[in-house]
Formats: C-alpha cells, structure tokens, sequence
C-alpha cells in the first residue's frame, strides 16, 4: 500500500504511509470514521472499510505490538554497497534487540542471501511469486543472527525482474504483515518503476552512493524521479498540475530549469488550494542519505552538496545521516559473506554504521549511543562467535584430469581444490 490521502472535518490532507497514519491514530487525530482516498475505487471510504488500516485502530498495547517499521535501501546506481549496507544494517537492528527481516527486493539480481551466508535458501519470492507459499511469513527465513531474518530473492528466474501490477501490489500489502519491529527493502540498482514504487511504498527511504560523481548525479536524479512518481500520483486528476510536471524543464533528465519553488507559484496564480496542497505533498517527502564508501574528509561534503540542491530546486528535505569510511575490512567481509559489522566490529567502517544507527536512526542522544554503542559491540563480537565460516574452497571440486577444462587450464593443480571453480557453490544456489 502506496501513501494514503485523508479527508478530515473537511478538509484534506496527506500523502501520508501507513507507519505516519499509526502516529496519528494514537494520538487521536485519525480514527476510523475519518475518510480515506481508495485509489483503485476512485472514491473517498471510511477508513473502517479499507482491510490495510483496520488493525491501527487498536488498544495503545496491541498497537505497540503490532507496529513496524518498513525502511527501503535505494539508490539509483549499482556498486555502491546498498546490499552489503543493508545487511550490516540489519545486523546493527537485531543486535539492539529489535525483530529485524531483511527482504530482497532486487528481484532482476538477488543476492542479498549470498552475503548473509546462505547459498541454498530453502525459501525465495519465487515460491510467493508463484503462490506455493501464501504470503511472506511463509517464507521467512532464519539466520546466524539472533532475531535477524531474511526473505531471499530468487535470481536468475525468467519474470521475476518484472512482476505484474497485481503482483506488486500483493508484495507492499504483504510487507505491512511481516512479524517485525524493522523491516529492511533492499532495492534493485536503477529507477525502473518497481524500484520506485517500493521506495515509496516504505514508512522511511534511504537513498546510498558514493562520493564519485556520478554517482553522485544518479542519487539526485532518484531522489527527484521519486518526487515525481509522488506528485504525479497525487494529482492525478489534476490536468494543470500535471502539464506543468511533464514539461521538458521539469521532467528531462539532467539539470532542472525549472524548481518545484516555481512550479507552486505557478499554480497559485490559478488554484491557490492546489499549490497549498502541492507544498504539503513536498514537506512529506524525505528522504534520507547515506554517503558510503568515503576515503578522505573532503568527500563528505557531496552529501551536504546533495542535501543543498534537493532544498533549492525540489524544496525537499533530505536528511543527510552520515557516512561509511571506506574500510578493506568490508571487500574481506563480502569475500568470506558475511556482514561486514559482524565479521570486524571494531572496523572503522563497523564504528560509522554503529554511530549512524544509534544516533540517526535510533534517535538516541550523544552520551546514550556511546553507552549503546559499547553495548552493542559486546554483542556483536559474541555474534562473531557463533557466526558460521564460509570455506568456499572446501566446497569446490577436486582439480583432476577427469575435468572438462584440463588440457587448457593454466591453474593446474591436481588433487587440490579448485582455484577457478570455488565458486561454483554459490553460483549452484
């Protein structure tokens, strides 16, 4: 389920996502009599009526029980680390306490399970994709880490990359059903509608690059392209605002002649409630952003440079949280699967991931997320313990004269495991 609009004593208000509509339920400034748009009915219903909200009107205990987080892993451009990232992250989550699925929504290059460790999933969203299991509870799996678990992608299946409408919108209302305080989307690279829709369909989005500079260019472009798909669902029915989203200056790709600044005050000269309306769609969007993989201190300053461009020209916030030094630990993490915040915690990379979840994510104050900090360095380097040793090399075949390969192999070297083929384990899951 995309956000929501709502109609209250009259007057209407949104975008808001489901995580936003819990907040406001217990508070008392929703309920359940209140209207809400049913996009694919075209028409204003009691909140009531729709199955998706019905559980946020509950007592405060079983809303506490029963509310999670979504929190998509974006990005635009590929080879950044948004899965290497979302895996430390989730590890960061369980490690606090907290019930943590990582879900792999790279459905055209699922590999979220690989760095996790697992090469044979008994589960994938192939068995969902094809209702061999009914939803994604069914297909949750555990794994090292304590109170960390994972949906697998399943890669290399024919029409997974792109699942029909209905298809898609089964998984966003199934996501709302997973038992977990924090529910972590790892997305595929690019701004393919899918992508998109699952960034927005999470209660938080967070947007990874690096500080190269395209990559740098592809972050602001996924930012604005999801804006876009924003505002354009919002106003749907609205002719004007919709022509002047879809004008070359706004929508081209590259540089923006025009600003959303100037695209309210275009709308106010004709519909002053539109342009009030617009401004409230922009104040909901924002996103967040990590910068990762940053080798020297002059490189922070592209996520402020991205930060600074999304308030001129989007009139958005984004909110920068941090970055991740480049670390060699992490390549040797990815080398043996395993979480990089597991396999090193003491890593500089590990200590970044470890401030920017406490203080960022957590909201926990300075002195708190040191305390918390320590504490959860105890128990990561007790997870390090218990967490099982990939040996790829133990699993590769033997080097004989019996392989296909032997007379034109410069790697000969009988009777021991293979050097080239050792990674046939994973490429067999």
């Amino acid at each position: 389920m995309n956000s929501l609009f709502i109609r209250v004593d009259d007057k209407q208000y949104g975008p808001f996502s489901h995580h936003e509509l819990r907040g406001l339920a217990k508070k008392g400034k929703f309920n359940s009599a209140d209207l809400v748009w049913h996009e694919e009915n075209g028409e204003w219903v009691h909140a009531e009526e729709m199955n998706e909200l019905r559980t946020i009107f509950t007592d405060d205990a079983a809303f506490e029980a029963s509310e999670s987080k979504i929190i998509a892993v974006g990005g635009g451009k590929g080879g950044v680390g948004k899965t290497v990232l979302t895996a430390s992250l989730g590890v960061a989550f369980a490690s606090m306490g907290r019930e943590t699925v990582l879900v792999d929504a790279d459905f055209g290059g699922a590999n979220l399970h690989t760095v996790m460790g697992i090469l044979e999933p008994e589960y994938t969203f192939f068995d969902f994709y094809t209702l061999h299991r009914e939803t994604l509870n069914d297909i949750v799996l555990p794994t090292p880490v304590e109170q960390l678990k994972l949906i697998s992608g399943a890669c290399g299946t024919l029409g997974l990359a792109n699942p029909k409408y209905s298809q898609k919108l089964r998984f966003i209302k199934q996501l709302r059903n997973i038992d977990a305080d924090y529910v972590l989307l790892d997305l595929g690279a690019g701004s393919s509608y899918n992508v998109i829709d699952f960034f927005l369909a999470a209660d938080e989005g967070i947007v990874v690059t690096n500080p190269d500079p395209m990559a740098i260019q592809e972050a602001f472009s996924f930012i604005k392209i999801c804006l876009m798909r924003k505002l354009k669902r919002a106003f749907h029915g609205n002719r004007q605002v919709l022509q002047l989203l879809e004008q070359d200056e706004v929508s081209r790709p590259g540089r923006m002649l025009m600003s959303m600044s100037e695209i309210v005050a275009k709308i106010r000269e004709n519909d002053e409630r539109a342009a009030d309306f617009f401004e409230q769609v922009l104040e909901s969007h924002k996103p967040k952003l990590i910068l990762n993989m940053v080798m020297k201190p002059d490189d922070v300053k592209e996520g402020i440079a991205i930060q600074a461009a999304a308030a001129e020209l989007l009139s958005i916030d984004v909110q920068y949280l941090g970055f991740i030094s480049y670390d060699n630990s992490v390549r040797d993490a990815v080398r043996e699967l395993k979480p990089f915040l597991l396999r090193d915690p003491r890593s500089k990379a590990a200590q970044d991931l470890a401030k920017l979840v406490n203080i960022k994510l957590l909201g926990k104050s300075m002195f708190k997320s040191l305390w918390e900090k320590r504490k959860l360095k105890k128990v990561l380097l007790d997870e390090q313990q218990h967490y099982p040793d990939m040996d790829l090399a133990a699993k590769a075949p033997i080097c004989s004269v019996k392989c296909f390969y032997w007379d034109d192999c410069e790697y000969q070297n009988g009777g021991h495991p293979c050097s080239v083929r050792h990674l046939d384990p994973i490429f067999r899951g």
